[in-house]
């Protein structure tokens, strides 16, 4: 054991599992089976929510589960939320009125349902398996549900990203953009990432971020790999993850999490 540190924590698309793949492979399910055995706390930290995370949730060896990239965290033994920020209501009716005017694609996820405009394609590969879980945006008010994160689909992040974030702005709205990929947009109450859930997640256990050891591929896992103990970033992440990241492993294909934690001592 690494008595160094007290957790472990892995986004999941890009970290966990290939995209498009929902199962994990014998040595990663073994992975979390030895960490536990071995005294550690596990987390996933993902942009997933309660909805698209899938089986994931299921995984006996995996403490706590930090949802839609930090939003909300909930305690997987006794299924609680114990942690939520979410976006008001007064911002997303401002920001809904902006999205129809811009013809923005979009989608939300709240405790009850996930959520989806007119424009936003619900058959998406990453959306379809969890299709029946989501209903059109229209029904919000009528569900008094809760909004975590807003997803916009774009083949132009970056511009609309800036276009949003002066919106907020202007409008004095406790929003902002969360992080961008190369298919959409984040968006969450301000200041919330996924490096703030864990340290909130750690204040909750008495554990320092210094103790943590974190596994990310994309833009939205840049500040937690910065601010735990040892950051390592995914061989197929993204450059601007591997470039502020401590250390890099194999990429998720070949199990890369497991290899590295092995040679680090976590487990024989």
């Amino acid at each position: 054991m690494n008595d160094k540190y007290k957790m472990i924590v892995f986004d999941i698309d890009g970290t966990l599992l290939p995209f498009g793949i929902d199962e994990l492979t014998p040595r990663m399910k073994e992975m979390f089976r030895k960490l536990k055995e071995a005294g550690y706390i596990n987390v996933l930290c993902s942009g997933r929510d309660i909805f698209t995370v899938g089986k994931q949730i299921h995984n006996h060896y995996v403490d706590y589960f930090i949802g839609a990239n930090g939003t909300f965290i909930l305690d997987l033994r006794t299924n609680e939320y114990i942690f939520e920020q979410t976006i008001d209501y007064e911002d997303f009716v401002k920001f809904r009125k902006y999205a129809e005017e811009h013809k923005l694609s979009f989608s939300f996820v709240g405790d009850k349902w996930g959520y989806y405009n007119d424009l936003f394609n619900i058959d998406h590969w990453f959306y379809q398996p969890y299709k029946d879980k989501f209903i059109s945006e229209k029904e919000f008010e009528a569900q008094n549900d809760k909004n975590y994160l807003i997803t916009i689909s774009s083949n132009q992040p970056e511009e609309w990203a800036k276009k949003l974030n002066k919106f907020f702005e202007e409008n004095k709205m406790n929003m902002w953009v969360l992080a961008t990929w190369n298919g959409g947009i984040f968006l969450s109450s301000k200041g919330i990432t996924k490096a703030v859930g864990l340290e909130i997640l750690g204040n909750l256990l008495d554990i320092k971020l210094e103790e943590m050891v974190a596994f990310g591929d994309s833009e939205n896992d840049i500040e937690m790999l910065q601010h735990v103990g040892l950051g390592v970033a995914m061989g197929n992440g993204e450059d601007v993850t591997k470039n502020v990241a401590k250390e890099i492993c194999m990429p998720v294909t070949e199990d890369g999490p497991y290899f590295k934690l092995k040679e680090k001592g976590f487990y024989d």
